[in-house]
């Protein structure tokens, strides 16, 4: 007789119970130790850039950690690539990080000595408190290196012409610079176009901000670094900040589904408000810019309890730093050398804010200066490992 679970006799009951404690004891002996480090980063949202310790043992185990990160060590290539982010990030922390007096040992810090990377990270992975010691340092590197190689392998590295051809040029288009009218965004001779106080482009961020940027910000990776590519528009008066907006959505330089919402800020002036005054004037005013300000600052001095801003929290903003910002994207296409199509949405950020806000956003707390300074502060405390 034969059972449907077995290939061959029904077992005896000698057999059963037999089978019976290897399944048991096989439970008895499951492994109930879990690492809170993993389960931190893979469900509790904690980043890598936060772990005070790796678990790296051997050689081997660094050469199947450095494979899931996704390199080869053994291939040429890689390990050139991997040696070079190891000299920015030392060349990083000595410049931007470092005080007088402090020093990375030369150990971890000078290939000479190193002479291995995967030492790296068997140094990160000992358990050596000391305040100096080889394993801080070595976490220190690796976390600044994660920083750089997310930098390079972000799609503005590799795609930059293309970028700046499909997300920058289009906007671009529609500023103009008069030596009669100044900067002016729309046609001059149309009753749309908005005069400009300033008008900037950031079409990349240097490697040094962007690293800063990365590091002070726990949820930040190179996908999420949205104001690689960036533009400015300082206008007169807080009622064109608006108009701008207007005219960008109605001359589709941006696509109202590309918004990133979680990423839009105003603290310039709230929506609700304006859009209360704006009903009280006839569809076409014969007021300026200048007195719809008037009647804008006095409505929200009338009113200010009911004023609804969106704020997006940043601790390293002046607490008077006053603009409205948004994140949309733009889609990109490009053309590999076997001439394949290759299509991706690349996102670009839009600040706006009036030309008194952006003259107090060049003094005082709001200076930008001052906001490096504060961003460099916290950097150099999470690389470190050091109480912010």
């Amino acid at each position: 007789m034969h059972s449907l679970f077995f290939w061959g006799p029904v077992p005896n009951r000698a057999q059963i119970d037999l089978l019976s404690k290897i399944t048991c004891n096989h439970v008895m002996y499951q492994n109930t130790r879990f690492e809170p480090q993993f389960l931190d980063s893979l469900v509790g949202g904690f980043s890598a850039i936060d772990f005070t310790r790796l678990k790296v043992k051997d050689l081997a185990q660094a050469n199947e950690f450095i494979e899931a990160y996704g390199y080869d060590y053994e291939n040429e290539d890689d390990l050139a690539q991997l040696w070079a982010y190891h000299r920015r990030a030392v060349d990083f922390i000595e410049r931007q990080l470092l005080e007088s007096g402090e020093a990375i040992p030369e150990a971890i810090s000078d290939s000479e000595y190193l002479k291995d990377l995967r030492y790296l990270l068997i140094y990160a992975s000992t358990k050596d408190t000391k305040e100096d010691s080889l394993q801080k340092w070595a976490c220190a590197i690796l976390r600044v290196m994660h920083v750089i190689v997310h930098i390079d392998n972000d799609l503005f590295t590799s795609q930059f012409p293309h970028i700046q051809n499909q997300v920058i040029k289009p906007i671009g288009d529609h500023v103009s610079m008069d030596p009669k009218f100044g900067t002016v965004l729309g046609s001059d001779k149309s009753s749309d176009s908005i005069p400009l106080q300033n008008y900037e482009v950031k079409a990349f961020k240097e490697d040094d901000s962007a690293i800063i940027k990365l590091l002070v910000k726990p949820e930040a990776v190179a996908f999420r670094l949205l104001d690689k590519v960036g533009f400015r528009f300082v206008t007169h008066t807080i009622f064109d900040v608006f108009r701008v907006m207007r005219y960008m959505v109605r001359s589709h330089l941006v696509s109202l589904p590309q918004f990133i919402p979680d990423q839009s800020n105003n603290t310039l002036y709230p929506v609700n408000l304006f859009l209360e005054l704006m009903e009280t004037f006839p569809e076409q005013t014969e007021l300026s810019s200048e007195e719809v300000d008037e009647k804008l600052k006095e409505k929200f001095h009338q009113e200010m309890e009911r004023a609804e801003f969106k704020e997006k929290p940043n601790a390293f903003s002046g607490p008077d730093f006053k603009f409205v910002k948004f994140v949309s994207r733009r889609r990109v296409r490009v053309t590999d050398f076997n001439g394949k199509s290759l299509t991706f949405f690349y996102p670009f950020e839009v600040q706006i804010m009036d030309n008194e806000n952006y003259l107090k956003s060049l003094t005082g707390p709001q200076k930008h200066d001052e906001y490096k300074k504060r961003q460099t502060r916290r950097a150099r405390a999470r690389v470190l490992g050091l109480n912010p």
